[in-house]
């Protein structure tokens, strides 16, 4: 069986009123396909790159322009996404797995199939390699960027990033600093652990992003057993755009972990994700650790300033 490691660049909405909205809320459209084929072994069979010419989102979204380097002209230029995708399945063959950094660019594949009425389980069956890279290098960071990953195995970062085919080549490169035979030998077992939401979906039109926490459309949650309000505890932010924490219902006593991600749409137009798990004791403990340790480096901080304060006192007396 052969592996297809591959990777996606997708074009957004401009605006939360050009979104597609059916048949599914569309939250990009792909522009490129990039891949890698390789046997078992992962010696390189072939490789290629298709540019897709969007059929909704033909007017490039400035942050993903900026990020990708991809112009309105050069949209133009590439196949319709029906026979972009005929041609890239065609050349994947009938024996193979997809291989991928993150569960985005699967999710995204299976929405642009839905999309143009096309079988979304294609490549269903298909390895994250950031699981097994945080296996394999104890990683902290569950959604490590993958030129972070490259970077820490010492892989040069000789190439545009967010290019469809250089990603899916440093994808590459990834999985040959790795042992994937073991990797993927252990890949049901930690997989299997992975939690399904109990809840999902977007809030539009986020303006601040430093208010998202304080925003009512994004706070206000029901619970996803009885319907009762939730009550959420304080915020523990990953990065400027995801943050977490424990919700209680005071209704049926069961406790969840919410999580939201917020996505740029324009440079200050953000749809935030929000999705809701059954939250676990290591779910919990792992929260209230992780609070402890940010109020401790809190009076760190403030013990230092204080004694830098007082130094400074002393040197004017």
């Amino acid at each position: 069986m052969n592996y297809i490691i591959m990777d996606l660049e997708w074009n957004q909405a401009v605006c939360p009123a050009k979104m597609v909205r059916t048949p599914l809320l569309l939250y990009g459209e792909i522009i490129q396909i990039g891949a890698v084929k390789t046997d078992d072994k992962f010696n390189l069979i072939d490789k290629i790159k298709i540019n897709v010419r969007p059929k909704y989102y033909k007017k490039m979204n400035p942050h993903v322009a900026q990020i990708t380097g991809i112009t309105d002209m050069q949209l133009t230029s590439g196949e319709m996404f029906p026979q972009a995708f005929r041609r890239f399945k065609e050349w994947c063959g009938e024996q193979f797995r997809f291989i991928t950094w993150g569960f985005d660019d699967l999710n995204m594949l299976a929405d642009n199939l839905t999309l143009h009425g096309l079988d979304a389980s294609f490549g269903s069956d298909y390895i994250n390699l950031q699981l097994i890279y945080n296996r394999q290098l104890k990683s902290e960071h569950l959604q490590c960027a993958l030129s972070t990953a490259a970077e820490s195995l010492e892989i040069p970062l000789d190439v545009q990033v967010h290019d469809a085919f250089n990603d899916a080549y440093l994808t590459y490169e990834v999985c040959r600093k790795l042992d994937m035979t073991l990797g993927i030998a252990e890949y049901a077992e930690y997989t299997a652990t992975i939690p399904q939401p109990l809840f999902k979906d977007a809030v539009n039109d986020i303006r601040d992003l430093k208010k998202m926490v304080s925003d009512n459309r994004v706070t206000d949650l029901k619970c996803p057993q009885c319907g009762g309000a939730l009550t959420l505890r304080q915020w523990l932010f990953g990065n400027g755009k995801s943050c977490k924490t424990i919700a209680d219902c005071s209704e049926c006593k069961d406790s969840f972990l919410v999580k939201l991600k917020a996505c740029m749409i324009t440079e200050h137009n953000f749809t935030v994700m929000r999705t809701i798990f059954a939250a676990g004791e290591e779910d919990i403990t792992s929260y209230e650790n992780k609070l402890k340790k940010r109020e401790e480096r809190r009076k760190m901080v403030m013990e230092r300033k204080k004694a830098e304060g007082n130094n400074d006192k002393n040197g004017n007396v």
